[in-house]
């Protein structure tokens, strides 16, 4: 969301074999949207810094497999991360997670140890250190977002490598005359083991070729099981950040003096997804519910308005504030916005989300 009149959504499809997302873009003050089709996964969109924050918005997004999208003003431009499979098929699959634009170039993270920051041809790796010990695999890193001050923070997430799992001509324990019986409880082990392991993750602050690593408590830094995850990043005027995830995580502080843990046990069993200042409120978004942060507990705050169309439950997926007002986005095509008036619906046509095509062609092209 670039401001109170201005921002652009990714509405995405449900088919893994047949990949396409339409971007809209909205015009507030106008009372119009911009459609555009690309026949792609995509996966993050952030608004491109503007002079002043003055005229109509850009906007940057990432393809899974490594297309960039620049939506402006002026149209739409398309390139790819040369090396990735959105330039040759042949290339090796890195699945892509998110991009930010870093002083007129783009930062962009992904799978198989992927933190680039480039645009066009020229890319450099820009990647912290952290080592890759057995069994693990090298980390997939992910972009949170920037506090106040331009400090990046992203995640590294390292998972057991099954390779060193896989019952494969070469492992140590195979053997080519091993019955069926036994090769079936050997692989049986070996997944076991691999299960065993915790997946890592590693949160890192500060700005390319110049990262801090920040210490992230053990439920989140060593999970098992292993779905746990550092979801955003918010910041207050007077300095305060906070990082927010899975198990009920909400984290206070600072990159120079570091973070503690503030939330409570009682949330554990919640799982933010993102979070917004507004005011002096930290407001908390799961999946399918909304919280304000007292500083310690997570209190309900849901939308007391008549949704007038399914699904007929609360489902966000991004909040923002702007102008002292609380926007929180559905994944129903519809958004929410809160102040000193209450709360208002609006509903996003559902044309606008209709697919006129089924794939094939150029799928990289827009």
């Amino acid at each position: 969301m670039a401001d109170d009149r201005y921002f652009a959504l990714l509405v995405g499809g449900p088919r893994w074999d047949d990949p396409y997302t339409i971007i809209l873009t909205r015009d507030a003050k106008a009372q119009t949207f911009s459609r555009l089709d690309v026949r792609r996964d995509l996966r993050d969109v952030r608004v491109v810094p503007r002079a002043d924050d003055v005229g109509e918005p850009s906007y940057v997004t990432l393809s899974l497999n490594g297309d960039i999208y620049v939506i402006s003003p002026k149209g739409a431009e398309h390139s790819v991360i040369p090396g990735t499979q959105a330039e040759s098929d042949d290339a090796p699959e890195i699945l892509f997670t998110s991009i930010l634009p870093v002083e007129g170039q783009w930062l962009v993270a992904g799978g198989e140890g992927f933190l680039k920051l480039g645009k066009d041809k020229s890319w450099q790796d820009v990647s912290p250190s952290l080592p890759t010990e057995y069994p693990y695999k090298v980390p997939d890193w992910t972009i949170l977002g920037t506090n106040q001050n331009g400090d990046i923070f992203i995640v590294g997430t390292q998972a057991a490598n099954a390779r060193h799992f896989n019952l494969y001509p070469g492992h140590p324990l195979y053997q080519k005359d091993m019955p069926d019986e036994e090769r079936f409880e050997l692989k049986k082990k070996l997944y076991a083991e691999m299960d065993s392991y915790p997946r890592l993750k590693t949160l890192f602050t500060g700005r390319p070729g110049a990262w801090k690593q920040q210490a992230l408590p053990d439920r989140i830094a060593r999970s098992l099981p292993a779905y746990s995850y550092v979801a955003d990043v918010e910041s207050r005027g007077n300095g305060a950040n906070y990082v927010i995830g899975s198990d009920g995580l909400v984290m206070k502080g600072n990159p120079q003096a570091g973070f503690t843990d503030i939330s409570s046990i009682a949330d554990r069993e919640k799982n933010f997804k993102d979070g917004v200042c507004w005011r002096n409120e930290l407001i908390l978004a799961t999946g399918t519910e909304l919280f304000r942060f007292d500083g310690h507990f997570a209190k309900p705050f849901a939308p007391k308005v008549k949704m007038r169309s399914a699904p007929f439950v609360l489902q966000p997926s991004a909040i923002f504030v702007q102008n002292d007002k609380l926007y929180v986005f559905d994944s129903g095509l519809r958004y929410y916005t809160f102040d000193d008036q209450g709360w208002n619906q609006y509903d996003i046509p559902k044309e606008l989300s209709q697919r006129p095509f089924k794939g094939g062609g150029d799928k990289g092209s827009p």
